[in-house]
């Protein structure tokens, strides 16, 4: 294979490894899972959907990436 093929295909390997890690790090309580990568919950009344493996979140409409639980302790506390 080519340079390009290469480093491509390192790319995908490393991003499958850093789901990986994400989905094996989140934390599930209060979570409703419909599946092993979509998880939900209500939060103020609002849906909050959640893809661990991606650290992806969304909430009122708005998509956002990274620390959910931060997220969560931000809203709650107010």
């Amino acid at each position: 294979m080519g340079d390009m093929a290469d480093s491509f295909n390192a790319l995908k390997e490393h991003d499958k490894e850093r789901r990986k890690k994400n989905l094996n790090a989140a934390i599930d309580d209060g979570w409703k899972k419909h599946t092993p990568y979509h998880w939900s919950r209500k939060l103020n009344g609002k849906r909050l959907d959640y893809w661990p493996s991606r650290n992806k979140f969304k909430y009122n409409d708005n998509v956002m990436c990274g620390d959910v639980a931060g997220f969560i302790r931000n809203r709650e506390a107010h």
